[in-house]
């Protein structure tokens, strides 16, 4: 649940406000989840396919990847990189659409006031998640705006850790026991067995 809003966009408009574009988002994505929820629940490709087609492209995948990777993006080959790229991707996809599948309605998001600068590279959308009876736990999307003025999340950060970081550590290490190949094996054959 706490995912819930961690990766929603719908294709983003350059004039449109980080904050708003989230907002829009994750009303469309509940909104198409609740509307289609049986059928979804018989068939998960369908519900990948529907969470990749509003995601996707609300990522700053590029930035993300290097990100991830660190000193290792430069001397990775290409190629592995680019299978790296897809594969984590697709496991994102498939996480927050089950993820999303178990928002009941009850969950209430709320958004904190965003301080704007128009001409700033970056922006950082907080919001809270609040479960009944729960404390709320804060989730906050760090933006980046591309070179065509379209914002993008390259960071989620849940309860004050960053995801990008926390994969990164994650992934250094297997890098470094294993080799990157291994990682990119291991992502490819965790995805097809989705």
């Amino acid at each position: 649940v706490m995912m819930v809003v961690s990766m929603a966009a719908q294709p983003a408009r350059a004039e449109q406000r980080p904050d708003t574009l989230l907002r829009e988002t994750v009303e469309q994505l509940l909104a198409e989840l609740d509307s289609n929820r049986s059928t979804l629940a018989a068939d998960k490709g369908q519900l990948y396919d529907l969470v990749n087609r509003l995601v996707r492209t609300q990522f700053a995948v590029d930035k993300i990847t290097r990100l991830i990777l660190g000193a290792h993006f430069k001397t990775a080959d290409p190629d592995l990189r680019h299978r790296f790229t897809r594969a984590f991707m697709d496991l994102m996809i498939r996480t927050y659409a089950t993820v999303m599948f178990e928002y009941t309605g009850q969950e209430e998001i709320e958004y904190l006031p965003l301080a704007f600068d128009e001409s700033a590279r970056t922006a950082l959308v907080q919001t809270r998640v609040r479960d009944p009876g729960q404390a709320p736990v804060p989730v906050d999307y760090a933006f980046l705006r591309s070179a065509d003025g379209r914002w993008q999340i390259y960071d989620v950060r849940l309860d004050g850790i960053s995801l990008v970081l926390s994969y990164r550590r994650s992934y250094d290490q297997i890098i470094r026991t294993k080799g990157f190949e291994a990682l990119v094996y291991a992502l490819e054959t965790q995805d097809a067995d989705g």
